[in-house]
């Protein structure tokens, strides 16, 4: 019996570690079931290492739960925001309805009271509109002021003031790629002295008018026809008897076609014509006689008989025209205008073209918006236009030749100005 026993000992070990492994297969099994595993891997691990597997798997599905959780709430909060979205397009759709609607209500009316168009062709637009768009004006005038008062000066003098006037404007018409630009100049200037003798100081009447083909770039197709001439007579000082200037006489017309240059900012501009056409008027018979500024002076004939002087003097030949305006610093502007007429006609007896030259330079000293100290030099020489040589003979002056010479004017005031 006690064999039996010794021997039944090693068997009921066997069929203890039997029955543990298959305990643990098949809790294994159930284990990798509840986890969703569809495949069982045939291995026996320990009951520890089983119980940390299946906690780290609840503790994922619980964070994942977590997170859908806070998923669908921002889903539902987005969509409630949609939702009142939705609601205020809605409002604002049927507000733009109701307000279109009333202005299909308002032209409505409109259209009742507003009479027909006849049938026919379309009415012309409106001349102003017309031109408040394609015109603009600008400009200034101005009162330029001199005065000089001495008493017990020594040095000599006598008391003077002196007033100019002037006034300029630019108006220009644009249409499309042609330009008209109409150009002023005007100015007069008296003096007094102290003897209350009254002298004429300043006279111009200066008008350009310019056509200009726009070609999109700086150098352009134009056509420049300038007048020059005076207000009043002019007489030979201190000698307020002696004409010797007047309204047209002379007075200076030309008509040129050529090329203009421009730069950006308009700052430079010239005109150059090979082509040019001038005219001298001298409209007052004295002066015509006496073939003042280039016309053919009368003469009597072989018969005695009067021939009276001619009014006007025709030439051709070259213009030059240059305009420059620079401004320096702030209050301080320089404007010039060059203007250059070489004569094909006539020959000097050097055989040179004789020139006549116009030149404007006027330095603006802006004090305030209305005041400006202005000064003025004014150099003009005309082939034409000659002036008496004097020689003493036998102690008396004489005079001797008509020359050409350089003219030259210079003013300096305190001027009144304002800008339109």
């Amino acid at each position: 019996m006690r064999v039996e026993a010794l021997s039944l000992a090693p068997m009921r070990s066997q069929q203890r570690h039997l029955l543990r492994i298959l305990l643990i297969f098949i809790s294994s099994i159930f284990s990798f079931s509840a986890f969703g595993q569809g495949q069982y891997v045939f291995f026996t691990p320990s009951i520890d290492s089983i119980c940390h597997n299946t906690l780290d798997f609840i503790r994922i599905k619980q964070l994942l739960m977590s997170q859908q959780f806070e998923v669908n709430q921002d889903i539902q909060q987005i969509e409630n925001t949609i939702t009142i979205l939705n609601r205020h397009l809605d409002e604002t759709l049927n507000e733009q309805k109701s307000i279109e609607n009333e202005l299909a209500a308002i032209n409505r009316h409109i259209d009742s009271l507003t009479p027909k168009r006849p049938n026919g062709p379309r009415p012309k637009e409106n001349i102003i509109n017309i031109l408040n768009e394609r015109l603009s004006f600008n400009g200034s005038y101005g009162l330029n002021l001199n005065q000089l008062a001495l008493s017990n000066w020594a040095a000599g003098g006598e008391n003077t003031w002196a007033a100019k006037s002037f006034a300029n404007f630019n108006l220009i018409y644009h249409r499309k790629s042609l330009e008209q630009k109409l150009t002023g100049n005007f100015a007069f200037g008296i003096a007094r002295f102290a003897d209350k003798r009254i002298e004429k100081q300043d006279d111009k009447i200066d008008l350009t008018y310019a056509l200009t083909l726009d070609s999109k770039t700086q150098w352009n197709l134009s056509m420049v026809s300038t007048f020059n001439t005076q207000f009043a007579n002019g007489y030979k000082y201190p000698n307020d008897s002696t004409v010797i200037s007047g309204f047209f006489a002379p007075a200076y017309f030309t008509v040129s076609a050529g090329y203009s240059y421009k730069t950006k900012d308009e700052r430079i501009q010239v005109f150059m014509s090979p082509l040019a056409g001038k005219v001298t008027f001298v409209m007052n018979q004295e002066l015509a006689d006496k073939g003042s500024f280039g016309v053919k002076k009368g003469y009597y004939t072989e018969d005695s008989l009067w021939i009276p002087g001619e009014h006007i003097a025709p030439a051709i030949g070259i213009n030059v025209i240059v305009n420059y305006r620079q401004p320096i610093g702030k209050s301080i502007t320089y404007t010039t205008m060059l203007n250059t007429f070489y004569n094909y006609w006539e020959r000097r007896d050097d055989d040179r073209l004789p020139i006549d030259v116009n030149w404007e330079n006027t330095f603006n000293f802006s004090i305030t918006k209305y005041l400006s100290t202005i000064i003025f030099i004014h150099l003009k020489y005309d082939h034409k236009t000659t002036f008496p040589v004097y020689e003493e003979i036998e102690g008396v002056q004489t005079v001797v030749d008509n020359i050409p010479k350089l003219q030259f004017k210079e003013s300096l005031g305190i001027a009144f100005v304002h800008n339109f």
